[in-house]
């Protein structure tokens, strides 16, 4: 008998495993596919490490800018496929052995759940088991959401998954999508020298960041070459003498064509229920996701979900968090699952980063807002590194100097929205975070000047 049974080993599952482990639980984890799941094998990890390589390739050919003279540049394919690969390996190595080391017991197969305390594996040679459990733990993730097109015309696509595995560089590659994994994959492959369009049925790329961020962002993509063509509605794709073919409306109702060498689908994720009849459990839900109170048990007591499945943000950290809660309460320990302050990150060149509310959320909810900008190019280590494109941005309630929301869009705001999100976490307002002194000359300077902007002016602008 097991105390907890987890089913899905990604960001969610894993970390919820070692969790319940940690405090005394003999648990279980089921996985059919690879451990670490999407992101550490096809999502997160990988495509960081080709947008490095990316970035890297790029700041080597702008090198005689700083006086650096290296010669000719060029692209080794093969050796930037090896360097992702060995990047998931290293992990997915180490995930395996966190999971023995804290005692997690592994079972390689396909879960079901016939009944609340039971979890039936199903293995490649087609052997079943069961295991029984005092409590179950979905986290069985997401897949690919697909254009509304015949079933034929997917098949002259490639998937987010197919894009991590291409051997060569399309001369034109066109990408279905505007979220972060499009907007990511269309910075790496034009990057590496492709001519990259992305089509779209909304205005603005990104649509969870703020709407200024993706205002920015939406010309420094085309100054690149990366051509984004909004308000298409896509109605099939085919092959046409070695050209790929994207038949589309446009939304004033004319018909347009897109050619390309490979079209790529990056429209996000959907939940991904396993395969497990929840229906049949009880467990209620519907297509954007398993429904779960805050401490992530669902309607069926003992049964709980976590991680993309849970459809709420389709983060790994929030995953990861949703399963320290899950095994909190599990194990006697209150907990409860708060989504208020959540960092989120594209990793796009330039990158864009965001915490809270967007400025038009703040302005719904009835805020007396106060935004504050402070542009890189008068930040002087952004200006010492060569990267001043795009700003900080600070939300803030202009009667109580809370701090709403933090938007960057520019060098390192993976890293500098975690000052925000600390900020925000610990209630401080602009004027506190004001209040502490900066190193310089350092890149937080940046959200320093703008949390100046929300408390007082920056000290580094002129006002207007």
């Amino acid at each position: 008998m097991f105390d907890v049974v987890v089913i899905g080993s990604g960001p969610g599952g894993y970390v919820a495993a070692i969790k319940g482990a940690q405090m005394g639980g003999k648990v279980a984890l089921v996985e059919g596919h690879k451990l670490g799941g999407c992101c550490l094998n096809v999502g997160c990890i990988p495509t960081k490490a080709l947008v490095h390589a990316a970035t890297t390739y790029l700041n080597a050919k702008e090198a005689h800018k700083f006086g650096i003279e290296v010669g000719e540049v060029k692209l080794n394919l093969a050796g930037v496929m090896a360097h992702k690969a060995n990047t998931v390996k290293r992990l997915v190595d180490g995930l395996e052995m966190l999971l023995k080391g804290n005692g997690v017991t592994v079972y390689r197969g396909w879960a079901n759940v016939p009944a609340p305390g039971k979890v039936e594996v199903t293995y490649d040679d087609g052997s079943k088991e069961i295991l029984e459990t005092k409590n179950i733990i979905l986290a069985t993730g997401s897949t690919q959401q697909l254009p509304p097109v015949p079933k034929e015309s997917l098949a002259h696509a490639i998937s987010s998954d197919d894009a991590l595995e291409l051997d060569k560089v399309p001369e034109r590659m066109l990408i279905i999508g505007g979220g972060v994994i499009a907007a990511e994959f269309a910075c790496i492959w034009n990057a590496f020298g492709s001519k990259v369009d992305m089509v779209k049925r909304s205005p603005l790329i990104l649509p969870p960041v703020d709407e200024e961020i993706s205002r920015r962002l939406m010309p420094m993509f085309k100054r690149k070459g990366i051509n984004v063509h909004s308000g298409i509605y896509i109605k099939e794709m085919r092959e046409e003498g070695g050209e790929k073919v994207l038949i589309a409306d446009t939304k004033e109702g004319e018909r347009k064509e897109f050619r390309a060498d490979v079209i790529l689908i990056a429209m996000g994720r959907v939940p991904f229920f396993g395969g497990i009849d929840l229906q049949a459990l009880g467990v209620e839900h519907d297509k954007y996701g398993i429904k779960t109170d805050d401490t992530m048990q669902t309607s069926v007591k003992g049964i709980y979900a976590i991680g993309d499945v849970v459809g709420k943000t389709f983060l790994a950290p929030v995953g990861s968090m949703e399963g320290i809660v899950a095994m909190e309460n599990i194990f006697g320990h209150e907990a409860h699952m708060d989504y208020s302050v959540i960092p989120a990150c594209v990793f796009s060149i330039p990158e864009c980063a965001s915490v809270g509310l967007k400025e038009s959320e703040a302005k719904e909810k009835g805020y007396n807002i106060k935004v504050s900008k402070f542009p890189f190019s008068a930040n002087g280590r952004a200006l010492a590194i060569g990267e001043t494109e795009g700003l900080v941005k600070v939300i803030g309630d202009a009667d109580t100097g809370k701090i709403l929301g933090v938007h960057i869009l520019g060098p390192h705001a993976d890293d500098l929205i975690h000052e925000a999100a600390l900020a925000m976490h610990a209630g401080l307002t602009a004027k506190e975070v004001v209040n502490m002194i900066h190193a310089h000359p350092t890149l937080p300077e940046a959200m320093f000047e703008a949390m100046h902007g929300v408390s007082e002016k920056p000290i580094h602008l002129l006002a207007r």
